[in-house]
């Protein structure tokens, strides 16, 4: 058998008082510690949670305050949990939930916790793919598993237990083997990496950084799970030649927390364009974009003006039609354009004549050049052309304040931001001062695009606070 399969294994299940490790508590653990396929220990406890028990937790679990009322706070249990765990694979059903509420009770009291993890629901899924569901009560119904206590977390751990040796006996060991280290793998790390760095990284949101051995960026990525996100750069089985190289040469990495996921996103695209790394070649700052932005003939048809980046203004962000990387791919596309919606390459700025266009001659654009068409037939083509590509109105009458805040993380962050332009930063401290960055008002692509994908989630309506100009020069320092 391989070491994949001769480490200890800890099944472990809990019940909690909620859904978020941040506000809920653990209420109950339960373990069964295995070691060359032997069930060697188990443990079993209620826990003190120190909150009342929601209805709907005690209707799932039959568990009451009055049940927990002489038991033991996580305090006091802490170090009898650790030694059963001590050493073992972590395996639990949706791993994360349960590693997640036992690394926060341990945190609290000062003691780093971070095992190797196995996932029984993504083991389910790897060997068991003809199934759609692969909730724990799947698993119990399908393969027959003996569950005197649903919801209970011993019994539920036991389950578990139950599970793995199922996939033992119906899989070969090669194909059992293959679906525990994909999961263990992925978690592996690099002999040249410190893990100190790795358990300095945020749990949460943030922006992280990898660096050669002369600390030169290599990468800058983000993730709403930052931790995960790097050690995923680290799997066995690298996805692309580029990953391998990467994981191959970073020596260093470090990690920045954000209150939020579009705060990582603004890091992340100023970080690749400060520092230049190596590995993030599609999204580096650009010397020059080619905007085009639309103009109106005085007889009354759209056209196009081709700029570069720099001579844009904020004002003129709802008149933007496409950005392109380069003057010739921008011609490119219009010619594009022209010949799939019969537009007018003189309109569209690929010819000066002050006759009509090539093309009206070859019967391939209707004549707007030389009023051979009404402006509202063209115009209506021309919209169509672009409106998958161009800039979307501002969808609000002035200036938002969006504000991001984490439980885990002191005070707030927030953006005030004006017809696509990010125009401040402000910086809520634990005091409920506000420090306030203001940022030159321009337009920024990138910045559009990750602020369009935010503004247009309805799960983040309620960060969002629409401003009145009078309140937008509030929030700014006094000159």
């Amino acid at each position: 058998m391989s070491n994949a399969l001769q480490q200890p294994l800890a099944f472990v299940d809990i019940e909690t008082t909620g859904g978020s490790h941040f506000s809920s508590r653990v209420l109950e653990v339960g373990v069964v510690r295995v070691e060359h396929n032997q069930v060697v220990a188990t443990y079993r406890t209620l826990i003190q949670p120190d909150e009342a028990i929601p209805p709907f937790i005690t209707g799932l679990t039959g568990i009451r305050d009055e049940d927990v009322a002489g038991s033991p706070r996580f305090a006091q249990i802490a170090s009898d949990l650790a030694e059963i765990l001590d050493g073992a694979v972590f395996v639990a059903h949706n791993v994360r939930f349960d590693y997640s509420f036992l690394k926060m009770e341990f945190e609290r009291l000062g003691v780093p916790f971070r095992p190797q993890l196995l996932c029984t629901v993504r083991l389910s899924r790897r060997l068991f793919p003809q199934f759609r569901t692969h909730k724990l009560q799947d698993l119990i119904e399908r393969h027959g598993l003996n569950a005197p206590a649903r919801h209970r977390a011993y019994d539920d751990a036991h389950c578990l237990w139950q599970f793995y040796q199922l996939c033992l006996a119906e899989f070969d060991l090669d194909t059992f083997e293959a679906a525990v280290r994909a999961q263990l793998a992925a978690q592996s790390l690099p002999s040249q990496l410190d893990k100190t760095q790795v358990d300095a990284l945020p749990e949460g949101p943030g922006v992280y950084v990898f660096e050669d051995a002369g600390g030169e960026p290599l990468y800058v990525g983000k993730s709403v799970t930052v931790r995960r996100r790097v050690m995923s750069h680290f799997a066995a089985d690298y996805g692309r030649a580029a990953e391998q190289k990467l994981a191959q040469r970073v020596r260093r990495l470090r990690g920045i927390a954000t209150h939020g996921e579009l705060s990582a996103l603004l890091l992340e695209s100023e970080l690749i364009k400060d520092l230049q790394p190596l590995y993030n070649r599609a999204l580096r700052q650009r010397e020059r974009l080619t905007l085009a932005v639309a103009a109106t003939t005085p007889e009354g048809y759209a056209g196009v003006a081709l700029l570069d980046a720099p001579e844009i203004a904020p004002e003129d962000g709802r008149r933007l039609l496409a950005v392109y990387t380069t003057q010739g791919r921008a011609r490119q596309s219009l010619h594009a354009a022209a010949l799939r919606y019969r537009l007018c390459p003189k309109l569209m700025g690929l010819e000066r004549t002050e006759r009509a266009c090539f093309q009206s001659q070859l019967g391939k654009c209707d004549g707007a050049c030389v009023g051979r068409e009404t402006p509202a037939a063209y115009n209506e083509r021309f919209a169509a052309a672009f409106v998958r590509q161009r800039v979307v109105a501002w969808p609000y009458p002035g200036p938002v304040l969006i504000r991001e805040q984490r439980a885990e993380l002191p005070g707030a962050t927030g953006f005030v931001v004006d017809n696509w332009c990010l125009t401040a930063r402000l910086r809520e401290l634990e005091d409920g001062t506000v420090e306030t960055d203001p940022e030159a008002h321009r337009f920024d692509l990138d910045r559009y695009k990750i602020i369009r994908r935010f503004l247009e989630d309805p799960r983040n309506r309620r960060a969002i606070t629409p401003l009145s100009s009078a309140q937008a020069e509030a929030l700014m320092p006094a000159a």
